[in-house]
């Protein structure tokens, strides 16, 4: 999409008050494209390629450097962004940020808001899903993991609030007003972020240009996370599997690929799976991960390793707090989840579901067998 906007093969947006009108050739383009189109095919393979290059320089040489060229990028476009988009039609859109923040207690009482906002800031810190652990095991024994794991969340957090949620609510709220708002935000973020926002970039000056940043601001932050979700997979067959590191991209990359090219082909799989593991499974996994961290390693191992070249001294009564309100808080959340929410996730299953969920099934099956196989 940076590609098509950068070219201006987007279709061209007509300023309607109405999203609805605004957005149908949006709309249409999209499903063309995703049906998959010979186009949508060639720039995922192109990813893919990128991916198994860079994953094949190792971490140091290709996810590092990476990283220290991405990362700086995303912040400089969002900041950028974020100041476009409270600044459409006389500084409107910081309305929109008051609409954001605006709280709505009564959302408090549906466990599925808890289970999305969970999912999503474990997700976005790359927590119980290996990230953290395999990356924790290229730390150096005197590092201060307290003050690396303080400025981790800020930054995430800071781009996360601070970046992200200054630009598509804001934009689409100084544009389409704030009616438009629950209507965009129920549709979720595919259509607020490859519908919604190349139409109303496009409605400005340099619309184009806008679009551009839009969307390679989205591929870096995706692709940065992709080689970091990706190298888990590498780690363990590397250190679990005793595979060659050339043998263990090739294999990991083989296992993404089928993957990605079933979320292409199949509609509502990449729905299905960000629900189920970019969410649920995270909550469940983090529970299982702090038992079994605890019964394993225990907290005075993990008191010692914390205290260890620190600039901050905490208390080991607020680790065994940090421990037991962990434990409490996802058992409860989970408890009501699957009391409330569960069963309608049996209701009107249909073939692509099917598939969906058998492919997290069998590759969590397939994964478990080789843990339970290795050394």
């Amino acid at each position: 999409f940076a590609f098509l906007s950068l070219f201006k093969k987007l279709p061209q947006s007509i300023e309607y008050t109405d999203p609805n009108l605004a957005l149908i050739p949006f709309l249409k383009f999209y499903k063309e494209y995703t049906q998959p189109s010979l186009l949508a095919i060639l720039f995922l393979l192109i990813t893919l390629v990128l991916n198994w290059y860079i994953l094949k320089r190792g971490v140091v040489k290709g996810i590092e450097l990476t990283a220290k060229i991405g990362l700086p990028l995303l912040f400089l476009m969002g900041i950028f962004l974020s100041i476009v988009s409270l600044s459409i039609n006389n500084w409107k859109g910081i309305e929109g940020l008051y609409f954001i923040f605006k709280p709505d207690f009564s959302k408090l009482t549906d466990p599925q808001v808890w289970v999305e906002a969970s999912g999503q800031i474990f997700f976005t810190l790359s927590l119980a899903m290996g990230a953290i652990a395999t990356y924790a095991s290229y730390v150096k024994k005197n590092e201060d993991v307290v003050k690396v794991g303080i400025y981790t969340a800020l930054l995430n957090e800071l781009a996360e609030i601070g970046i992200g949620a200054s630009i598509a609510i804001p934009a689409a709220f100084a544009i389409f007003g704030a009616s438009s708002i629950p209507q965009l935000a129920q549709e979720g973020t595919f259509r607020l972020g490859f519908m919604s926002m190349p139409a109303i970039l496009a409605i400005l000056p340099f619309g184009y240009i806008f679009s551009f940043i839009w969307f390679f601001l989205l591929f870096i932050a995706a692709f940065t996370s992709s080689l970091a979700l990706i190298q888990p997979l590498v780690a363990f067959f590397e250190d679990e599997l005793e595979f060659s590191h050339h043998l263990a991209v090739n294999l990991s990359m083989v296992m993404v690929a089928f993957g990605a090219f079933l979320s292409a082909f199949i509609p509502g799989f990449l729905d299905e799976l960000d629900f189920w593991a970019g969410a649920v499974f995270l909550i469940l996994f983090a529970f299982i991960e702090i038992l079994v961290f605890v019964w394993l390693f225990g907290v005075d191992n993990f008191y010692k390793e914390l205290i260890r070249d620190t600039f901050l001294k905490i208390s080991k009564l607020l680790v065994y707090v940090f421990y037991g309100a962990s434990l409490i808080f996802i058992g409860i959340l989970f408890y009501f989840w699957i009391l409330i929410k569960l069963p309608q996730y049996f209701q009107n299953i249909t073939w692509n579901i099917i598939i969906a969920r058998g492919f997290i099934i069998g590759t969590l099956f397939i994964l478990g067998l080789l843990a339970i196989k290795s050394k």
